[in-house]
């Protein structure tokens, strides 16, 4: 559940397939958060991560064979917190990015959420 507010939390979401889209802007939304998105390819998503007020993120790290690393960066320097959702295992992404918060795809929902009531 959101941290309590006057406004909701709201969750950027990158993600390029769109039925995983679609299923975690539900399941954002039904834990009470705001989805802004989802956006499906880097360009959009790094333009989001600048000009779209949020307070966390959730991005997918192959956006149709580009990685969502820009976007990452983007957010880290303006203090947003985010994780990483995948296929791929720690050891396939950056060395700095390795100790960020990763759910492996396929996700269980509650994971999505604890995960957010963490970090946003």
């Amino acid at each position: 559940m959101p941290k309590s507010s006057d406004t909701p939390r709201r969750i950027l979401l990158v993600e390029d397939e769109a039925i995983l889209a679609l299923m975690l802007e539900q399941d954002v939304v039904e834990a009470g958060y705001v989805a802004v998105g989802p956006f499906r390819d880097l360009e959009t998503a790094f333009r989001a991560a600048i000009d779209e007020p949020c307070d966390a993120a959730i991005l997918d790290i192959n956006l149709d064979g580009e990685r969502s690393y820009p976007v990452a960066e983007e957010l880290a320097k303006r203090g947003i917190p985010f994780l990483f959702l995948s296929g791929y295992g720690a050891e396939s992404m950056p060395e700095k990015f390795r100790g960020c918060l990763r759910l492996a795809k396929p996700y269980d929902p509650v994971d999505i959420v604890r995960m957010l009531d963490r970090i946003a």
